[in-house]
């Protein structure tokens, strides 16, 4: 996802509760690994894109959602 995508991603979902949007990140990114799409590589630089629209809380969920999935 480009920066441009993931700022419209956030916006058409700033109503969504901060659980809701981390879930879907979440289920985004396991059909990405699935077809193999994904990595842990790209789970970082993802996490690099968004990090400066989220809260410290929501920095720190999103950490613990690319923990989970790195396993």
């Amino acid at each position: 996802m480009t920066p441009e995508e993931m700022e419209r991603f956030l916006a058409a979902r700033q109503n969504s509760s901060e659980d809701a949007l981390m879930e879907e990140l979440a289920q985004m990114t396991k059909e990405q690994e699935r077809r193999g799409e994904m990595s842990s590589t790209r789970m970082e630089e993802i996490y690099d894109t968004l990090s400066p629209f989220l809260s410290e809380r929501q920095k720190e969920k999103m950490r613990e959602v690319i923990r989970r999935l790195k396993g």
